[in-house]
């Protein structure tokens, strides 16, 4: 069953300003370690929701806290790898929200509610996994394709 929670609203304020602060932040950082499609999608995507769950830990309880925090500290620290050029910050950017998908289905089933500015951050990290992939996937296919060219 889907509900509207009140106090969980804030969540969808903390998607936009965290969107904004990782736009303003590729903006500053072009560095040109971070390829500019992910620093203009991925990582703000994951801004997004860092933002929303930094501003939605005074609406949920203390073991939510925690979890939230840990989470926020996770996408900043993967967006900062990303900026700084190291490689490994994809996986991060795919493991640590489909983690959070996966506890919020878990959650939406245990307690047989689920709700929808909750939904709509869900959204926003399947959006961050789609546009961290795609690169990887996009890579794939064009080697599968290459042999087929070079014999054909």
């Amino acid at each position: 069953m889907m509900v509207l929670i009140p106090a969980y609203l804030v969540g969808i304020a903390g998607l936009v300003a965290g969107a904004v602060a990782g736009l303003v932040v590729a903006w500053a950082a072009k560095n040109g370690r971070l390829p500019a499609r992910d620093a203009r999608l991925t990582a703000p995507l994951l801004l997004a929701a860092a933002g929303a769950h930094l501003v939605l830990i005074p609406a949920v309880e203390l073991e939510r806290q925690v979890f939230f925090a840990l989470y926020a500290f996770a996408l900043l620290v993967t967006v900062a790898m990303g900026f700084a050029g190291v490689s490994i910050w994809r996986l991060g950017a795919v493991v640590f929200p489909t983690g959070s998908i996966l506890a919020y289905a878990y959650f939406a089933v245990l307690v047989h509610q689920a709700d929808y500015a909750g939904l709509a951050i869900k959204v926003v990290e399947v959006a961050a996994i789609a546009c961290a992939l795609q690169p990887l996937v996009a890579a794939r296919l064009r080697a599968k394709q290459s042999p087929h060219e070079a014999g054909g």
